[in-house]
């Protein structure tokens, strides 16, 4: 079992972007258990 994360950003900097979405994927080799996503 294994998770897959997933996110996007505003950009590369730190100071100046933002994450602007997050997915996490719990997977069992063979099909997603858990899903979690979160929009910003």
């Amino acid at each position: 079992m294994y998770a897959i994360v997933y996110f996007e950003t505003t950009g590369l900097s730190i100071k100046n972007n933002k994450i602007t979405e997050i997915s996490i994927f719990v997977h069992d080799g063979q099909k997603v258990l858990k899903e979690f996503y979160q929009f910003g």
